[in-house]
């Protein structure tokens, strides 16, 4: 469908998909609606693509739209067990939509409906395209999708919607070749919207009853599926670097490298994840022994155009693969900056010791590839500065590195608060390095700078950052050479919640299982399961029993959930956001006061999985859901439940 699917005693409904995304700075708009006045009431996430300033319907698109469906319907045969022939309406709404729905009431319709955003942004009078928008609409009625709902809970909708939506595309393309229109240009209609801003990755697809358009389109346009895979992976690696899911952005952009190993966006990012995974696992210690200042990370790649740390602790292998990523990046295009400034924040942090002046020459590089490079935010920009004041600072050069901290103060004002994403990182960060230098100075009135700098930062921040006792030890010290008491801990400490990076994957020792990946990785990762049946008799929904382990999966071709109860199930690794932050454990057994201290306040409503019946405490942020009974946990799970479903 081109929209969402609302299904009630009264009526059902199947669309396309516009854009739906969790918390990645990917804008979208939630509206309320009600469907042509039908009885139910449902949530819809639709982007609003520019359009013209009228978003009144033209007589042409009328026209055109007219022609095309009753071309189509023309190589239809009469469908039984539902009203036929269905009715198109167009509807003067400036959203990217279209869906398919059987209205109930006295005289039952058939309805294909499609929005003028749509045929203005996305057709724009090619017949071709609106044959494939239109026959996949048709689609869903012919194979029976909008005769009845598709599963019991939210999850299993999502997951049988999104098999929906890729049988309708097979089929829709077939009735609009069997109408004489084009393949290609069908294509053309798939591949408009993701220029248009329309897509979102594969692992935000979970949470949504629509795959992303990169998959859909992969397994219609085969002489390219490769490439639409790989830019596929591409924008899952983002997704995790915006989480700061390392590992997982790390087998993203392996995968692309090695289909594409010209790809120097990939590399780039690529190495831009393993030295993330280097740097998260450095500790307050480690950072005391490296003795620099607080560095900004968040440089990486959002787009490929090329294509169109269990352990804490100083891993050298790690850290000489993420130098030979950004390495390769480079040589593939030298004018990357981002790559550059990587490689200054790896040898900050080098194992063998801090290099401040190989770092300070990649910044720089870096600082002057930036002045000519469009694409690269401004935070990305400031961070860049702010690395290299740090690498300034570590040579010794006192007075530059003050001098960049000030451009980047001056800089920071100057942006409007829409432009800066993740703005405070930079702030907190220059408050840090900028304590640092005044306190070398003699003088009491810097000293006594410091120390507001660094009480601000204390408050600011909060102790699972790794550079957060470094600068409470700072602190403490200025505070006692000034003849003052320190503040202690606790009365520093700020007011803001701990928030958690989403949970994607399981660890297992040296393996892990991912949501997403295909079933045939997880079975090798897991071994033999005791036993496997159909999760929903009739479906190609399985899950699979690993008794020994206290694991379950669920899945369809990938993995959708990942069910832990008993004894012998692992524990589930969290970890607060931010670089070096701690990780804490969810277990199966644990009180269920324990778990609730430790998720403080974080938001969860309640969710089912298989049965409806069975209420689990869903913490959508986190991903993950809680079954409770008695006071305990007796089941853990990681799965994408979908909040609301979406369309087109």
């Amino acid at each position: 469908m081109f929209l969402s699917k609302h299904s009630s005693a009264v009526n059902s409904v199947q669309g396309l998909k516009p854009k739906s995304c969790p918390d990645t700075n990917r804008s979208h708009i939630a509206t309320r609606f009600t469907t042509l006045g039908l009885f139910s009431v449902g949530l819809l996430l639709v982007l609003s693509a520019p359009t013209r300033a009228t978003a009144e319907v033209k007589e042409a698109d009328q026209t055109l739209a007219r022609q095309v469906f009753k071309q189509l319907l023309s190589v239809v045969p009469a469908q039984h067990g539902i009203p036929w022939p269905p009715t198109l309406e167009i509807i003067d709404k400036k959203d990217v939509n279209a869906y398919a729905v059987v209205k109930k009431g006295d005289s039952d319709r058939a309805l294909v409906v499609c929005y003028n955003g749509l045929l203005q942004n996305i057709v724009a009078g090619d017949a071709d395209r609106l044959a494939y928008v239109l026959g996949h609409e048709l689609a869903h009625h012919v194979l029976g999708h909008t005769k009845s709902p598709a599963g019991d809970t939210e999850f299993l909708r999502a997951t049988f919607t999104r098999e929906q939506e890729l049988t309708a595309d097979q089929k829709g393309m077939t009735l609009a070749l069997r109408a004489g229109y084009s393949y290609q240009g069908g294509l053309a209609a798939m591949r408009k919207m993701i220029d248009s801003g329309l897509n979102y990755s594969s692992f935000e697809g979970l949470s949504a009853d629509h795959p992303s358009w990169f998959d859909r389109i992969a397994q219609l346009d085969k002489k390219q599926a490769s490439l639409w895979r790989s830019m596929s992976s591409f924008d899952n690696g983002v997704y995790f670097l915006l989480v700061q899911n390392y590992p997982l952005a790390e087998r993203a952009f392996r995968q692309v490298t090695k289909d594409f190993p010209g790809s120097y966006d990939a590399w780039a990012n690529l190495g831009y994840s393993l030295l993330m995974q280097y740097a998260d696992a450095l500790d307050t210690e480690d950072l005391r022994r490296f003795d620099v200042g607080q560095i900004v990370v968040g440089g990486f790649y959002h787009r490929p155009k090329s294509l169109e740390g269990k352990l804490r602790g100083i891993n050298e292998e790690l850290w000489w693969d993420a130098v030979g990523a950004l390495r390769e990046a480079i040589r593939l295009n030298p004018g990357l900056s981002l790559p550059k400034a990587s490689l200054g924040v790896a040898y900050l942090f080098r194992p063998a010791g801090k290099d401040p002046g190989m770092a300070a020459q990649f910044l720089e590089e870096a600082a002057q590839l930036a002045a000519r490079d469009d694409s690269l935010d401004p935070v990305s920009r400031l961070a860049e500065n702010i690395n290299l004041a740090v690498a300034y600072a570590a040579q010794g050069s006192s007075d530059k590195a003050m001098n960049t901290l000030s451009q980047v103060e001056t800089s920071l004002k100057k942006e409007s608060p829409a432009s800066l994403r993740s703005a405070n990182l930079v702030s907190n960060a220059l408050a840090y390095n900028r304590a640092l230098l005044l306190a070398q100075s003699p003088d009491g009135q810097r000293q006594r700078l410091a120390i507001a700098e660094l009480e601000n930062y204390l408050h600011q921040t909060g102790p699972s950052l790794a550079w957060w006792q470094l600068a409470y030890q700072h602190y403490a010290n200025l505070c006692k050479q000034s003849g003052t008491d320190p503040k202690p801990q606790s009365v520093l400490l700020g007011e803001t919640l701990a928030k958690y990076r989403p949970v994607a994957s399981l660890e297992l020792g040296k393996n892990r299982i991912a949501l997403g990946e295909s079933l045939a990785e997880a079975k090798q990762a897991l071994g033999t399961a005791s036993s496997s049946s159909a999760a929903v008799r009739g479906t190609n929904l399985m899950q699979f029993d690993y008794a020994s382990q206290g694991i379950k999966v669920l899945g369809t071709e990938e993995v959708l959930a990942i069910r832990l109860a008993g004894e012998k199930a692992p524990a589930i690794n969290i970890r607060e956001m931010g670089l070096g932050a701690k990780s804490l454990q969810l277990r199966v057994g644990m009180p269920v006061s324990e778990l609730e201290q430790l998720l403080g306040d974080a938001d969860y409503d309640f969710r089912q999985l298989l049965d409806p019946n069975q209420n689990y405490r869903f913490y959508s942020d986190l991903g993950i859901a809680v079954l409770t009974q008695d006071g305990k946990v007796i089941e853990l799970a990681i799965s994408q439940v979908p909040k609301r479903q979406v369309g087109f």
